[in-house]
């Protein structure tokens, strides 16, 4: 990865977003009509984008910074998703004996099924035991690693906390269209970076 610029999208911007988890499904049709489907991804990945009708002088400024600063498509940078950025009592599995790192993940389940979402650009975060209590130890912030002090024990284990997607422009153009003097509107897509 070419790098990253460790800040949020400004508030101002990130509002008006839309989007979600993107998978990549290869389907091929049966001559029978039926069908076959292969995950391609192990993990899904995040996509936002955004279409500013009345985008504010403020607004239109800070998107342009970003856009610079970020060089387009080159940098990941910080974006909240406000409808899916906290994580509660969610299970870590750890090579117990070991102080090798864990990472951060979310599991989203429905029915018998589930699909787990590595978790990278940590706010917040606290390892606990069963017992309640917090595992101190080092957390990478931008990775989502957690590493313990001590060597995991026999136990099970859970984190909880906030945390953002590293996001990169799907684009090195991003154009303006001034509406009148004091209204400006930009189609922006974001997508998301793994590290």
């Amino acid at each position: 990865m070419n790098g990253v610029i460790d800040m949020r999208l400004p508030e101002c911007v990130a509002y008006g977003f839309q989007g979600g988890p993107e998978w990549n499904t290869s389907i091929v049709e049966m001559d029978n009509g039926g069908e076959v489907r292969n995950a391609q991804w192990m993990y899904p990945r995040m996509r936002f984008s955004a279409s500013f009708n009345n985008l504010g002088a403020d607004g239109q400024r800070a998107v342009q910074a970003v856009f610079y600063a970020a060089r387009g498509r080159l940098y990941a940078f910080r974006f909240n998703d406000p409808l899916d950025y906290e994580a509660e009592g969610e299970p870590i599995a750890p090579n117990i004996g070991t102080s090798d790192p864990v990472q951060l993940t979310k599991t989203y389940r429905f029915g018998p099924s589930a699909a787990v979402r590595r978790i990278q650009a940590i706010v917040s975060a606290v390892v606990r035991n069963s017992s309640g209590d917090i595992v101190p130890g080092s957390l990478d912030a931008g990775t989502g690693l957690f590493v313990p002090a001590l060597p995991w024990e026999s136990d099970t284990y859970e984190w909880s906390g906030e945390f953002d997607v590293w996001v990169r422009f799907d684009s090195d153009y991003n154009a303006f269209t001034l509406g009148d003097l004091d209204a400006h509107s930009a189609d922006i897509e974001l997508v998301e970076v793994r590290r």
